[in-house]
Protein backbone atom coordinates (compact mmCIF):
# COMPACT_ATOMS: atom_id res chain seq x y z
CA UNK A 1 0.00 0.00 0.00
CA UNK A 2 1.44 3.51 -1.12
CA UNK A 3 2.14 6.27 1.44
CA UNK A 4 -0.46 8.66 1.37
CA UNK A 5 2.17 11.80 1.07
CA UNK A 6 3.82 9.81 -1.68
CA UNK A 7 3.90 12.64 -5.05
CA UNK A 8 2.31 9.94 -7.17
CA UNK A 9 -0.06 8.11 -5.46
CA UNK A 10 -3.74 8.14 -6.00
CA UNK A 11 -4.65 8.68 -2.20
CA UNK A 12 -3.08 12.55 -2.25
CA UNK A 13 -5.18 12.98 -5.15
CA UNK A 14 -8.77 11.55 -3.43
CA UNK A 15 -7.61 13.64 -0.39
CA UNK A 16 -7.21 16.85 -2.23
CA UNK A 17 -10.86 15.75 -4.03
CA UNK A 18 -12.15 15.75 -0.23
CA UNK A 19 -10.93 18.78 0.46
CA UNK A 20 -12.53 20.62 -2.57
CA UNK A 21 -15.69 19.57 -1.91
CA UNK A 22 -15.49 20.90 1.54
CA UNK A 23 -14.63 24.12 0.53
CA UNK A 24 -17.43 24.37 -2.11
CA UNK A 25 -19.53 23.16 0.16
CA UNK A 26 -18.80 26.16 2.22
CA UNK A 27 -19.01 28.86 -0.66
CA UNK A 28 -22.79 27.01 -1.63
CA UNK A 29 -24.09 27.44 1.90
CA UNK A 30 -22.36 31.37 1.77
CA UNK A 31 -24.28 31.74 -1.79
CA UNK A 32 -27.80 30.82 -0.03
CA UNK A 33 -27.11 32.96 3.08
CA UNK A 34 -26.17 35.93 0.60
CA UNK A 35 -29.27 34.96 -1.69
CA UNK A 36 -26.90 34.43 -4.74
CA UNK A 37 -29.32 33.91 -7.62
CA UNK A 38 -29.23 30.30 -9.20
CA UNK A 39 -28.00 32.07 -12.84
CA UNK A 40 -25.00 33.55 -11.00
CA UNK A 41 -23.77 30.76 -8.93
CA UNK A 42 -20.74 29.77 -11.00
CA UNK A 43 -19.64 33.35 -11.36
CA UNK A 44 -19.83 33.82 -7.15
CA UNK A 45 -17.81 30.26 -6.85
CA UNK A 46 -15.55 31.33 -9.97
CA UNK A 47 -15.03 34.94 -8.02
CA UNK A 48 -14.45 33.16 -4.79
CA UNK A 49 -11.43 30.43 -6.11
CA UNK A 50 -9.62 33.52 -7.68
CA UNK A 51 -9.71 35.48 -4.37
CA UNK A 52 -8.38 32.26 -2.34
CA UNK A 53 -5.86 32.20 -4.71
CA UNK A 54 -4.44 35.57 -4.15
CA UNK A 55 -5.35 35.36 -0.56
CA UNK A 56 -2.65 32.79 -0.58
CA UNK A 57 -0.15 34.61 -2.06
CA UNK A 58 -0.76 32.95 -5.77
CA UNK A 59 -0.85 29.28 -4.20
CA UNK A 60 -4.01 26.63 -4.02
CA UNK A 61 -1.24 24.02 -1.59
CA UNK A 62 -3.71 23.93 1.06
CA UNK A 63 -6.46 22.80 -0.98
CA UNK A 64 -4.68 20.66 -3.74
CA UNK A 65 -0.91 19.16 -3.47
CA UNK A 66 -0.19 19.90 -7.13
CA UNK A 67 2.51 17.51 -6.98
CA UNK A 68 0.52 14.94 -8.01
CA UNK A 69 -0.83 15.88 -11.18
CA UNK A 70 1.42 15.47 -13.95
CA UNK A 71 1.15 15.97 -18.03
CA UNK A 72 1.50 13.70 -20.50
CA UNK A 73 4.16 12.96 -22.74
CA UNK A 74 4.73 15.59 -25.06
CA UNK A 75 4.79 13.26 -28.04
CA UNK A 76 1.73 11.97 -26.73
CA UNK A 77 -1.23 12.46 -28.95
CA UNK A 78 -3.86 13.25 -26.66
CA UNK A 79 -2.00 16.17 -25.86
CA UNK A 80 -2.91 17.24 -22.52
CA UNK A 81 -3.68 15.81 -19.53
CA UNK A 82 -7.16 16.57 -17.39
CA UNK A 83 -7.87 15.37 -14.26
CA UNK A 84 -12.00 16.38 -12.22
CA UNK A 85 -11.30 17.17 -8.85
CA UNK A 86 -14.39 18.48 -7.66
CA UNK A 87 -18.13 17.56 -8.83
CA UNK A 88 -21.13 19.62 -7.10
CA UNK A 89 -23.98 17.34 -7.67
CA UNK A 90 -26.82 20.29 -7.60
CA UNK A 91 -29.51 20.73 -5.35
CA UNK A 92 -32.56 22.46 -4.87
CA UNK A 93 -31.28 25.72 -5.07
CA UNK A 94 -28.55 25.55 -7.76
CA UNK A 95 -27.59 23.52 -10.84
CA UNK A 96 -24.17 20.81 -11.60
CA UNK A 97 -20.94 22.12 -11.50
CA UNK A 98 -17.54 21.05 -11.60
CA UNK A 99 -13.77 21.64 -11.72
CA UNK A 100 -11.23 20.33 -13.77
CA UNK A 101 -7.57 20.32 -13.69
CA UNK A 102 -5.56 20.72 -16.84
CA UNK A 103 -1.85 19.74 -16.96
CA UNK A 104 0.24 21.45 -19.54
CA UNK A 105 4.23 20.71 -20.06
CA UNK A 106 5.86 23.51 -22.27
CA UNK A 107 4.95 24.03 -25.05
CA UNK A 108 1.58 22.13 -24.86
CA UNK A 109 -1.72 23.24 -25.18
CA UNK A 110 -5.32 22.11 -25.96
CA UNK A 111 -7.04 22.00 -29.39
CA UNK A 112 -9.09 24.54 -30.53
CA UNK A 113 -12.73 24.58 -29.09
CA UNK A 114 -15.82 26.06 -28.00
CA UNK A 115 -18.67 25.13 -25.27
CA UNK A 116 -22.11 24.12 -24.97
CA UNK A 117 -21.63 25.52 -21.06
CA UNK A 118 -20.17 28.12 -19.22
CA UNK A 119 -16.64 27.41 -18.80
CA UNK A 120 -14.28 29.24 -16.41
CA UNK A 121 -10.80 28.47 -16.92
CA UNK A 122 -8.32 30.28 -14.01
CA UNK A 123 -4.23 29.71 -13.85
CA UNK A 124 -3.20 27.88 -10.38
CA UNK A 125 0.54 27.54 -11.71
CA UNK A 126 2.78 28.92 -14.31
CA UNK A 127 2.18 30.84 -16.91
CA UNK A 128 -0.53 30.20 -19.75
CA UNK A 129 -1.73 32.08 -22.72
CA UNK A 130 -5.38 31.66 -24.31
CA UNK A 131 -5.92 32.64 -27.60
CA UNK A 132 -9.19 33.63 -28.56
CA UNK A 133 -11.12 33.14 -31.29
CA UNK A 134 -14.55 34.58 -33.82
CA UNK A 135 -16.02 32.08 -35.25
CA UNK A 136 -17.10 33.21 -38.70
CA UNK A 137 -21.04 33.87 -39.27
CA UNK A 138 -22.73 30.90 -40.76
CA UNK A 139 -20.84 28.79 -38.44
CA UNK A 140 -22.69 25.71 -36.47
CA UNK A 141 -24.69 27.73 -34.22
CA UNK A 142 -26.64 29.64 -36.72
CA UNK A 143 -26.44 25.90 -38.71
CA UNK A 144 -26.05 22.75 -36.87
CA UNK A 145 -25.97 21.00 -40.43
CA UNK A 146 -22.68 22.69 -41.32
CA UNK A 147 -19.77 20.77 -40.82
CA UNK A 148 -16.91 22.23 -38.96
CA UNK A 149 -14.33 21.30 -42.25
CA UNK A 150 -16.36 24.65 -43.25
CA UNK A 151 -15.85 26.96 -40.67
CA UNK A 152 -13.23 29.69 -40.41
CA UNK A 153 -11.88 31.35 -37.17
CA UNK A 154 -10.67 34.54 -36.82
CA UNK A 155 -7.80 34.85 -34.17
CA UNK A 156 -9.34 38.49 -31.93
CA UNK A 157 -7.53 38.05 -28.28
CA UNK A 158 -4.50 36.80 -26.15
CA UNK A 159 -4.44 36.83 -22.82
CA UNK A 160 -1.61 35.85 -20.69
CA UNK A 161 -2.66 34.45 -17.64
CA UNK A 162 -0.57 33.66 -14.29
CA UNK A 163 -1.45 32.28 -11.07
CA UNK A 164 -5.30 33.85 -9.91
CA UNK A 165 -5.75 35.73 -13.58
CA UNK A 166 -8.69 33.47 -15.29
CA UNK A 167 -11.80 34.06 -17.71
CA UNK A 168 -15.78 33.45 -17.51
CA UNK A 169 -17.10 32.02 -21.08
CA UNK A 170 -20.87 32.32 -21.68
CA UNK A 171 -21.81 29.72 -24.67
CA UNK A 172 -23.51 31.93 -26.39
CA UNK A 173 -20.51 35.15 -26.32
CA UNK A 174 -16.64 34.92 -27.02
CA UNK A 175 -16.26 31.32 -26.18
CA UNK A 176 -14.21 29.61 -28.39
CA UNK A 177 -10.70 29.10 -27.64
CA UNK A 178 -7.13 27.30 -26.50
CA UNK A 179 -5.50 27.54 -23.31
CA UNK A 180 -1.55 26.45 -23.70
CA UNK A 181 1.45 26.56 -21.21
CA UNK A 182 4.38 29.53 -22.30
CA UNK A 183 6.17 28.91 -19.05
CA UNK A 184 9.67 29.24 -19.59
CA UNK A 185 10.30 25.96 -18.20
CA UNK A 186 8.40 23.89 -16.06
CA UNK A 187 3.98 22.77 -15.62
CA UNK A 188 1.31 24.96 -16.02
CA UNK A 189 -1.93 24.34 -14.67
CA UNK A 190 -5.36 25.55 -14.96
CA UNK A 191 -8.62 24.89 -13.12
CA UNK A 192 -11.84 25.09 -15.46
CA UNK A 193 -15.24 25.87 -13.91
CA UNK A 194 -18.05 24.13 -16.25
CA UNK A 195 -21.25 24.56 -15.78
CA UNK A 196 -22.42 20.33 -16.39
CA UNK A 197 -21.81 17.20 -14.15
CA UNK A 198 -17.99 16.37 -15.71
CA UNK A 199 -18.87 12.79 -14.31
CA UNK A 200 -21.69 12.13 -16.15
CA UNK A 201 -22.30 9.07 -18.39
CA UNK A 202 -24.52 8.70 -21.20
CA UNK A 203 -26.79 5.59 -22.18
CA UNK A 204 -24.00 4.07 -24.16
CA UNK A 205 -21.31 4.70 -21.27
CA UNK A 206 -19.49 7.70 -22.63
CA UNK A 207 -18.49 10.43 -20.78
CA UNK A 208 -21.10 14.06 -21.25
CA UNK A 209 -18.74 16.62 -22.69
CA UNK A 210 -19.09 20.13 -22.36
CA UNK A 211 -16.98 20.74 -26.03
CA UNK A 212 -19.48 21.96 -28.17
CA UNK A 213 -16.77 21.25 -31.52
CA UNK A 214 -13.19 21.09 -31.82
CA UNK A 215 -11.43 22.81 -34.39
CA UNK A 216 -8.37 22.38 -36.95
CA UNK A 217 -5.56 24.87 -37.06
CA UNK A 218 -6.10 25.35 -40.49
CA UNK A 219 -8.79 26.76 -40.02
CA UNK A 220 -7.44 30.10 -38.54
CA UNK A 221 -7.63 32.78 -41.17
CA UNK A 222 -4.32 35.00 -41.63
CA UNK A 223 -5.15 38.36 -39.39
CA UNK A 224 -4.95 41.83 -41.67
CA UNK A 225 -3.95 43.34 -38.19
CA UNK A 226 -2.21 42.30 -35.64
CA UNK A 227 -3.99 40.60 -32.90
CA UNK A 228 -4.36 42.16 -29.08
CA UNK A 229 -2.11 40.58 -26.91
CA UNK A 230 -2.44 41.72 -23.09
CA UNK A 231 -2.24 40.25 -19.70
CA UNK A 232 -4.98 39.95 -17.89
CA UNK A 233 -4.43 43.10 -16.09
CA UNK A 234 -5.26 45.15 -19.02
CA UNK A 235 -8.88 43.74 -19.39
CA UNK A 236 -11.03 42.38 -21.95
CA UNK A 237 -13.43 45.25 -23.13
CA UNK A 238 -15.97 42.21 -24.03
CA UNK A 239 -16.08 41.87 -19.90
CA UNK A 240 -15.24 38.42 -19.66
CA UNK A 241 -11.42 38.50 -18.84
CA UNK A 242 -11.06 40.05 -15.94
CA UNK A 243 -7.27 39.83 -13.70
CA UNK A 244 -7.01 38.47 -10.17
CA UNK A 245 -6.34 41.91 -8.91
CA UNK A 246 -10.32 42.85 -9.71
CA UNK A 247 -11.47 39.25 -7.87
Amino acid sequence: MQNACCPCCPQQQKFNRRRLDSWTKKIVIEAKQLNVPREDILKFVWDKMRAEISNHKGSLKHLLELSVYHPVPSDDPKGYQKYVVMNYPGDEDYGKFSFTLIVLSQHQQTPIHDHKVICAPICIQGIMTEVLYRVNEGDARGDPAQTTATITLQEVKRNEMHPGDGDFLYPEGLNCHTVGNCSFDGVSMSLHLYAFDAEEVTADGKLVSSVKRVYDKSQVLLADAAVSTTTLEDASDDGDCVSAAAA
